[in-house]
């Protein structure tokens, strides 16, 4: 029997697919000056299908791959890293954790209030 139901699971894959491709921007960032390195994504689509496909038991953060990013442009050193873009993808990255982050908490806050009958 599980306790927690496939919404719980799917967004804690959700989360940690989110917290990997935070991982790759940083990287991105801490590499913008390194002459060769690309830019690099996580390809948050099709890790996230491969999850919902594998069911909830999959890890989706575990085989998700970051791939090269082809749409950046390529720098006479040929570093593809666009410190203005990362920055704003870190960004927008870290906005989708604190919101996944809170939605989970909610929902665990409802399975206490019924755990406990109400009761804190």
């Amino acid at each position: 029997m599980r306790i927690f139901g496939p919404v719980i699971q799917g967004l804690g894959q959700a989360l940690d697919l989110y917290q990997t491709r935070h991982r790759v921007l940083a990287e991105n960032i801490a590499n913008a000056e390194t002459p060769g390195y690309r830019a690099r994504d996580l390809d948050f689509g099709s890790a996230l299908q491969r999850a919902f496909d594998g069911g909830v038991e999959s890890g989706a953060a575990d085989d998700a791959q970051p791939v090269v990013d082809t749409h950046a442009a390529v720098k006479v050193d040929g570093n593809s890293v666009d410190i203005d873009t990362e920055m704003a993808r870190l960004s927008q990255n870290a906005l989708k954790i604190v919101a996944l982050s809170q939605i989970i908490a909610k929902k665990y806050a409802g399975l206490r209030a019924v755990i406990t009958d109400g009761r804190s």
